[in-house]
């Protein structure tokens, strides 16, 4: 039992730091700031920016939500919840190449489109999906 609730709060901090990423700049044009954050996008953007940004926010939020509580059925709903955040990164993502090659990496995206780097948003929510899909792999519920 111990390792189960080890992992499950694995899965529980990835998602927290994907929902304290959104209110973070996700490109710097300084060390830590300076670019817009998913949250702003949410509630000044528009089209698909803010879409998926409201996936990206929701899967998460949506996570961390699950993991309070015991739902029953075939589902795997924290994975799903995941799988909704990091779709939503990869539409917004995708939506701003304007349908260009998929294979640049994403610091070299981040680069393109505003000319400066990943900030500590984007770092984090990054990371965030990791250690939740390592929580989730290792807990498997």
């Amino acid at each position: 039992m111990a390792k189960k609730s080890g992992t499950l709060s694995l899965y529980l901090i990835g998602m927290v730091l994907v929902v304290v990423g959104c209110f973070l700049p996700l490109v710097a044009t300084k060390l830590f700031g300076g670019g817009t954050s998913a949250f702003r996008a949410i509630t000044d953007g528009s089209g698909d920016l803010k879409v998926g940004s409201i996936f990206a926010l929701g899967g998460a939020i949506a996570g961390i939500v699950f993991c309070f509580l015991s739902v029953k059925g075939k589902i795997p709903v924290k994975l799903l919840s995941l799988v909704v955040s990091i779709v939503g990164g990869l539409y917004v993502w995708i939506s701003y190449m304007n349908g260009g090659k998929l294979l640049k990496g994403v610091v070299k995206f981040g680069l393109k489109i505003s000319g400066s780097k990943p900030g500590l948003g984007l770092i984090l929510i990054v990371i965030g999906w990791v250690i939740a899909l390592v929580g989730w792999l290792q807990s498997r519920d």
